[in-house]
């Protein structure tokens, strides 16, 4: 008997489709890109996803393991936060520390300066008077708000360039936005948490996605692929595919970055159950009321906890910001 007789089929990594099981046609299978000892492919019905494959990380495809993400972040070569920006946090968060403190470090940093000059000098904040300077940036923005806007334009330019056939990357960032908005909203209105610390949660509560879309866009594509084609949600289909979901995924992304827990806690149970409004689950709360802003779906319901003057409020902060971060 031939050995390929009692070889395992290769399987369409997107699709499905085998050159030796039960699919239909399997034994006529074209295979674009086929590694033999994963027994994967990309099939020529698949033809779109020969770019994300020759791009793609194959090692961690067998994804039913629950080790995949420990594997993710322990092996991929994750982008690294500056560490100007991980001090700059200690300093906010220390009541001895001042702004020329911030602005020295802010100093050491060639392109993070540029950005706080560009920033200041934005039609966002007034064009009256020209910033040359970072202390006078910093007093224009503030400390706190210009923290969260460098720490925004830098994990941007960390996913740069991430496949756009996978995903609209101008409609993540809306989204991240509106849930940011959200979240100070809520805070303020209810008095939970600290408002800026949770505005800076849910503007990162995907950031997991990134990571999945930069690191595993094979298989995360063909996730988002059978999550369009149905109507589970994706970090249900993220779970029963991967063995985790993008919130937990962007949590320890935020954990490897040493980001404080306060953010981290959040992001990683964004799609938790939740019995009250807490710190933890606030932006799961933020993220359920952006979608309903965002949708026409008449079956995606407002959150209980909020109601429609919480979501112009938010409407109007994203409004807001939208020229800042988008």
């Amino acid at each position: 008997m031939d050995d390929n007789e009692n070889a395992a089929p290769t399987t369409c990594i997107v699709c499905g489709i085998n050159d030796g099981g039960e699919a239909a046609n399997s034994q006529d299978v074209h295979w674009l890109r086929r590694d033999d000892s994963l027994r994967l492919g990309v099939c020529s019905g698949c033809a779109d996803w020969v770019n994300a494959w020759d791009k793609g990380t194959r090692q961690m495809a067998d994804s039913s393991s629950p080790s995949v993400l420990d594997q993710l972040i322990q092996n991929a070569t994750l982008p690294s936060l500056s560490h100007v920006l991980l001090e700059i946090y200690d300093l906010l968060s220390s009541e001895t520390a001042g702004a020329d403190q911030i602005a020295q470090l802010i100093g050491t940093d060639t392109g993070l300066s540029a950005r706080t000059l560009r920033l200041a000098n934005s039609a966002y904040y007034g064009l009256s008077r020209k910033i040359t300077t970072i202390p006078e940036a910093l007093s224009r923005i503030g400390p706190f708000d210009l923290w969260w806007l460098l720490l925004t334009t830098e994990v941007k330019s960390l996913f740069y360039g991430i496949d756009r056939s996978l995903a609209d990357m101008s409609g993540f960032w809306r989204h991240s936005l509106m849930v940011a908005s959200a979240s100070r909203v809520l805070a303020e209105r209810y008095g939970v948490g600290n408002p800026a610390e949770l505005f800076v949660a849910g503007l990162l509560h995907d950031a997991g996605k990134l990571l999945l879309l930069r690191y595993l866009p094979v298989d995360y594509g063909a996730v988002l692929q059978q999550q369009a084609t149905g109507k589970i949600p994706l970090h249900q289909v993220e779970r029963e595919s991967l063995g985790f979901d993008h919130a937990e995924a962007g949590g320890r992304l935020l954990d490897r970055w040493q980001l404080p827990t306060a953010l981290i806690e959040p992001v990683a149970g964004h799609h938790r159950d939740y019995l009250a409004l807490t710190p933890t689950s606030l932006v799961a709360v933020a993220n359920e009321l952006a979608h309903w802003m965002e949708s026409a779906d008449m079956a995606i319901t407002l959150p209980e906890i909020a109601d429609e003057q919480t979501a112009a409020a938010t409407e109007r902060l994203f409004r807001r910001l939208a020229d800042l971060v988008l």
